[in-house]
């Protein structure tokens, strides 16, 4: 071993027993001193450690540090003047176990530098095991609130649509109640419009055969004061015209009568060939109300093939797709209905006039009472069923912003298959 100072020598005394390895080294990286810890920490042979240092081999080569090939410790702080400490720093052994270690470099002057490495292999492994563990169970835990977080969702919907479901099979009840007590005084005025406009006529031509006969001038004379009285030619030329709007009147109701019918279908029924173009004009009869002299509607219908399908359940989501047309044009505002085949099901679009939905809420329009109307005026509830009945009958439905075209808008886009995939699933 090279002679040292006799500062150095105390210092040596000291380190000797040390259970930290420790080093001196000059500026030309050699190791003038090393303490057994030291060659314990090479994993060489004690006769190679011996050889290798006192032929002045560079400290790195003798036990090589992972800093050593990037930024020399022992330099920095000789730069720096003052001990630097390293954390989880990385070596390998001459035997090629891995080791973490801390090292500290420290300045002595005269361009020596001690370096001492404290073996922390053992409890970097247990920090990053309790790390890994920690990370695990932080995992794990909001897994778990993730799960419960869906099944609370999944609860509160299927609660709502409990409550949606009661409500849609009370209202269905009561719309079949109110279609029968109205359909026995529909068929009662509708089948005596014939009978009534054949009595008018008998009473007429009677009349007519009064006044080509001889009369007694003073009956003459009431009779004309009479028919002039009730306008008897005005009758004439109306009572035929009166009796025709009151048939067009009596079978425009017995058309929302039959509408109502089928609306008011279980919805939970078979899976049947199902004409949707007819299940179009019934949901626009159903609907004259909400449409007369407010919302014009244009009809682009190409025939289309028969779906297999629950047809008050289809019926249904053009019912809430027209709805919310004719609520989002307004009066003055239009509404532009059009379907054709396609190769593999059919189309439906329904578009209006209105002023869209805002792009921000676009991801939201189907969630359930989810609404862009004012309090009081949606409950949020109509495009989630649709797009639920949608689903389960192996289709899709798809908002479609027109903002760019005019007149501007929003357009809802339903496909369906012919034959659903699989058995059409229950849907509210």
């Amino acid at each position: 071993m090279p002679n040292m100072p006799s500062s150095l020598e105390d210092l040596r005394r000291v380190l000797e027993g040390a259970v930290d390895a420790a080093v001196i080294i000059d500026g030309e990286h050699r190791v003038l001193y090393r303490n057994p810890a030291y060659d314990v920490y090479t994993g060489r042979r004690p006769r190679e450690v011996v050889e290798l240092a006192g032929s002045g081999t560079p400290c790195h080569q003798l036990f090589n540090l992972e800093i050593c090939a990037e930024s020399c410790l022992m330099k920095r702080a000789v730069q720096a003047g003052k001990p630097l400490r390293m954390h989880e720093v990385h070596a390998r052994r001459g035997d090629g176990e891995e080791l973490t270690l801390i090292v500290t470099s420290t300045p002595l002057g005269a361009g020596l530098t001690l370096e001492t490495y404290r073996d922390v292999t053992a409890e970097s492994r247990v920090q990053r095991k309790y790390h890994s563990l920690l990370a695990r169970e932080r995992n794990a835990k909001e897994e778990l609130e993730r799960k419960v977080s869906e099944r609370t969702e999944a609860l509160r919907r299927a609660q709502d649509q409990l409550v949606l479901n009661e409500k849609m099979s009370s209202l269905g009840r009561l719309v079949a109640g109110i279609a029968h007590e109205l359909n026995n005084p529909i068929n009662f005025v509708y089948g005596n419009v014939d009978f009534l406009a054949q009595y008018f006529r008998h009473l007429i031509s009677l009349i007519g055969l009064y006044e080509s006969s001889e009369l007694p001038e003073d009956v003459r004379t009431r009779a004309v004061e009479l028919k002039k009285a009730i306008d008897f030619e005005f009758l004439l030329e109306d009572w035929e015209r009166l009796l025709k709007s009151v048939r067009a009147g009596a079978e425009r109701t017995a058309q929302i009568v039959a509408g109502l019918k089928t609306f008011s279908r279980p919805q939970i029924g078979k899976i049947e060939e199902t004409d949707l173009i007819a299940g179009l004009e019934t949901t626009l009869h159903l609907l004259q109300p909400l449409l007369r002299d407010h919302v014009k509607v244009h009809k682009t219908l190409q025939p289309l093939p028969l779906v297999m399908c629950r047809g008050g359940q289809i019926q249904q989501v053009f019912m809430n797709l027209l709805t919310n047309a004719a609520q989002a044009a307004g009066p003055g505002g239009e509404i532009f209905i059009a379907c054709q085949p396609l190769a593999d099901g059919v189309s439906v679009s329904v578009r209006d006039t209105g002023p869209g939905v805002p792009a921000e809420l676009a991801g939201k329009i189907f969630d359930p009472f989810f609404t862009t109307k004012d309090v009081g005026e949606g409950t949020g509830l109509g495009l989630a069923i649709s797009q639920r009945i949608v689903r389960s009958h192996g289709g899709r439905i798809e908002l479609v912003q027109v903002e760019d075209a005019l007149p501007a808008g929003a357009e809802f886009i339903v496909w369906l298959p012919c034959v659903p995939p699989v058995a059409p699933v229950e849907a509210g």
